[in-house]
């Protein structure tokens, strides 16, 4: 039966007798088995039977995407030297007239479709016989699309392997959510025919119907694409459908692309059948095919059919190992059609697909992506194969890869996130996911890949976007010195810089490994690489930064650097200042120097910029460079802070990045998980040695004991590891002074402590501790560098409210994130902070925007002796507050 919701149903004596009148239209307007038609269409009760009509003449069928324009279908029935071509245009278009082929309108066949015929028995003998019975163009993946020439007898001997594989029977309904133009579509709609099976009818993009389809018509199979299923899933998220609705479907497969193990976790997990994954080309057919007795991977493959992997050097790879995929099957296409309608005829007995896969141990065959090698950093690398990495965090990727000339290949990430969390997010993600060699140069978050019409995700437009997106450096670049030209005066003050500072970020994504080796001597391995990650990111928004605030040049910039987050601080303090000062004056902190010097010397290889690291004492530097400079920054106490403002100019601009509670509030209606999460996330940062730290979580009595439970057990679960141990959640702790403040602090407390609590002195090392105080405690933290939770259950938002506007939260108010529905907590903390809501401190934070709160102890700005509080970021503090300075 075929099946459609817009033209009605049709049994199988319906369909032979409509096919039957088709024909007659067909030979009516004189077309004949010894012709070739091109035919492009939706999918249709009408190109079905167009489709089956013509094989059953013998006529050589080329089948064309319906989403290229009419230019381009008029400039394949041409190369294709076609007698007649169909499309279900609604008229002739302009470039219809070029070939020498008439133009058949489908809707003309299908008003012949809907006469009373007779029954006819449909045959497929001559078109069986024909070797040019199918034209069909690949993706053009690699290149400009080709047409692949089939025999008609090649064609149905796979579609006969393919039933022996995945048993199809007349029971069946089938909803093939894929063009019938393209080789895995047209498989189906054979396979339909074979089967005497029920086939629906329904737009390959309408997810919503294809799962009412589900319910209403118990359909048992569904084909379509990795992004079709990505849609199903976001369907079921809210709710528009019940999983318990769609048992009737005995099989969902997926073919078309490679599909990403995640994808296959989340839908075996929601609807408790896997995806059964498949693998084919337009040259040869279906390869190999998962089904229900073995759903792993690929599958093995069609009887008849071998497959092996091979390496560079056409050696055979054991299981496991990944090479090109090289399938000999018998199926395998005639040849490729040459200008003029000619066939240029394929010599050779083995499809070199061209594609990156293993087989496993019991002869399965994962497919990775397309071969295309790049070479980065000494290592041959596969973007697809990366791909495959990338995939595991929960979201569609694509690794695009871009020339660059002198500097060779970039990798560009594309994720498809609807959320579009920022960059720096996924950032993070990915360096969990992949080597250090494999890491991206950009990462480009949009809320959905570009498709081609037949659901698979759009290559050349990722490409595109891919070079746009790092071109939109220099394009900033091009906008800023065209600014600089208006009288109104430079948006950056020395626009030569610009390209030392792409330089500079592309150092650290082809570095990363010597930048990993200096930062983890001082944070362990997570913390560094994000540390590497968030400097990339602050470096390609630093024009887009500096260009929206315009801070006028000044002389010179002294910094007092921090005693932690060396690269970092580096890059938001030294090198992104360089484009709005002529000299930089540096000193690095006696806890981190030989790292901080480490860091100079080797980002110091790429520019030559007046970058000056100074070696004096505190008093010295003073004396010799803050009281010169235009402005000074200066990280760490509030007293110390204090002492050096004393000693300043009163002209100078002084700017004091400290340090604040940041309460983590934690509602009723909170999603506990996502809190804990996000909890030990933000408070084992460095292994608690980070300023972002909590150090008070407030948590509503009414899941406070459950939040506690949650809590301990992960945190108990951390695993300790050395510095360098990509595998660890935390090291032993680095600074002495934070070790020794630590210990006093869980010696005094330790009647509350509910997790962890123990301490090794040999190496510094301190279980991450939980402690819980009691309901409704005045609890007034010191700041705490260390890996200590202080959990505070409370009973009543007023009584929370209170506490967080008490003075000593309010002088130290830098940032807060508050979990679940707080207005009046998330309106009070906003006063002074801030704020977070259902993330983290780590998720809101942007190098290239000001940070901070109004606590005096936080974070101010000084100049002629009054300080101002408010969210700092240096080149809008130069901006606000060095007017006219040169």
């Amino acid at each position: 039966m075929l099946i459609s919701r817009n033209e009605g149903n049709r049994s199988w004596r319906e369909v032979r007798a409509s096919c039957a009148s088709v024909t007659r239209a067909l030979r009516s307007r004189g077309v004949d088995g010894d012709h070739r038609v091109l035919l492009s269409a939706a999918n249709s009760t009408a190109s079905v039977l167009t489709t089956l009509a013509l094989m059953d003449m013998g006529v050589s069928v080329g089948l064309v995407d319906r989403g290229v324009t009419p230019n381009q279908f008029a400039r394949l029935v041409e190369e294709a030297n076609a007698d007649f071509f169909i499309s279900d245009h609604e008229e002739q278009a302009p470039a219809f007239a070029k070939p020498d082929a008439p133009w058949i309108p489908l809707r003309e066949l299908d008003t012949a479709a809907a006469e009373d015929g007779e029954q006819a028995e449909l045959s497929f003998d001559r078109w069986a016989r024909r070797p040019d019975a199918l034209i069909v163009w690949t993706s053009g993946s690699l290149g400009r699309p080709k047409g692949v020439v089939r025999s008609g007898s090649s064609v149905l001997a796979n579609v006969s392997r393919t039933q022996d594989r995945m048993k199809y029977t007349e029971s069946d309904v089938l909803l093939p959510l894929l063009p019938f133009t393209h080789q895995y579509g047209l498989s189906i709609l054979l396979l339909w025919w074979q089967a005497k099976a029920g086939l629906v009818l329904l737009p390959s993009r309408r997810t919503d119907l294809a799962l009412e389809a589900v319910v209403d018509l118990g359909v048992t199979v569904v084909d379509s694409v990795p992004a079709v299923y990505e849609g199903i899933l976001r369907l079921l998220d809210r709710g528009r459908a019940s999983t318990a609705l769609l048992e009737s479907v005995r099989m969902w497969c997926v073919g078309g692309e490679p599909l990403q193990d995640d994808l296959q976790r989340r839908f075996t997990e929601r609807l408790g059948r896997p995806l059964l994954d498949g693998y084919g080309s337009s040259e040869a057919g279906n390869i190999a095919l998962a089904a229900p007795d073995n759903p792993h991977h690929c599958g093995r493959p069609l009887d008849g059919i071998t497959v092996t992997v091979v390496d560079e050097e056409d050696r055979p790879l054991p299981a496991g190992q990944v090479g090109e995929v090289v399938v000999h099957t018998p199926d395998l296409m005639v040849g490729v059609l040459e200008p003029g309608g000619r066939v240029r005829e394929n010599q050779r007995t083995v499809h070199r697909t061209q594609d990156l896969g293993f087989l496993d141990e019991h002869g399965n065959l994962r497919i990775l992506g397309r071969k295309a090698a790049v070479h980065r950093f000494g290592n041959t690398l596969y973007p697809d194969a990366i791909t495959a990495k990338a995939s595991e965090c929960g979201r569609p990727v694509r690794v695009v890869p871009v020339e660059n000339g002198r500097f060779g290949t970039d990798l560009v990430f594309v994720v498809a996130d609807p959320e579009e969390r920022p960059a720096a997010h996924w950032r993070r993600v990915f360096a969990d996911l992949v080597a250090e060699y494999e890491q991206p140069n950009k990462v480009l978050v949009v809320s959905e890949f570009p498709e081609h019409t037949n659901g698979k995700a759009n290559l050349t437009a990722l490409g595109y976007m891919a070079q746009a997106a790092l071109r939109s450096g220099r394009a900033e670049e091009a906008k800023e010195a065209e600014r600089a030209a208006k009288p109104t005066g430079p948006a950056i003050p020395f626009t030569d810089r610009i390209t030392v500072l792409q330089d500079v970020a592309r150092l650290l994504a082809e570095r990363r490994p010597e930048v990993l080796r200096i930062l983890t001597e001082v944070s362990n391995h997570r913390t560094a690489a994000d540390e590497i990650d968030a400097s990339i990111e602050a470096l390609e928004g630093a024009v887009a930064e500096v260009s929206r605030f315009r801070p006028p040049a000044a002389g010179q910039i002294g910094v007092l650097m921090p005693s932690n987050i060396p690269l970092y601080g580096y890059i938001l303090y030294v090198v992104i200042p360089s484009l709005y000062s002529r000299r930089i004056v540096f000193r690095p902190s006696r806890m981190i120097d030989s790292q901080t010097r480490a860091l100079h010397k080797l980002i110091g290889t790429v520019h030559d910029l007046p970058l000056v690291l100074d070696d004096s004492g505190q008093r010295e530097f003073l004396d010799n460079v803050g009281k010169k400079s235009d402005v000074l920054v200066f990280t760490g106490s509030y007293e110390n802070a204090e002492t050096i403002r004393e000693q300043l100019p009163r002209e100078t601009v002084f700017c004091f990045f400290g340090q604040g509670i940041n309460p983590y509030v934690v509602g009723a209606d909170a999603d506990l998980n996502r809190a804990v999460d996000g909890l030990i996330r933000v408070r084992m940062l460095n292994s608690g040695q980070d300023c972002f730290g909590p150090d008070a979580v407030f948590v509503h009595t009414s899941v406070s004991a459950q939040f506690c439970n949650l809590l301990s057990r992960r945190v108990e679960a951390l695993r300790l590891g050395a510095p360098y141990d990509t595998t660890a959640d935390y090291s032993a702790m680095f600074y002495d002074e934070a070790f020794d403040t630590t210990l006093d602090y869980l010696r005094g407390k330790r009647e509350f402590v509910a997790a962890g609590g123990r301490i090794d002195f040999a190496d510094r090392h301190v279980r991450p501790t939980v402690l819980i105080h009691p309901t409704d405690t005045l609890f007034l933290p010191p700041e705490m560098f260390a890996p200590v939770f202080n959990v505070v259950p409370f009973s009543s938002e007023d009584w929370l409210n209170e506490v967080l506007r008490h003075p000593y939260y309010a002088e130290r108010a830098m940032a807060a994130s508050v979990f679940g529905s707080l207005p009046k907590t998330v309106e009070a903390l906003r006063e002074r902070h801030m704020v977070s809501v259902d993330e983290t401190l780590i998720d809101i934070e942007d190098g290239n925007k000001p940070f901070g709160g109004r606590g005096i102890r936080a974070n101010y700005i000084a100049v002629d002796r009054k300080r101002h509080t408010e969210p700092l970021l240096l080149s809008k503090a130069v901006a606000d507050y060095l007017p006219g300075r040169s």
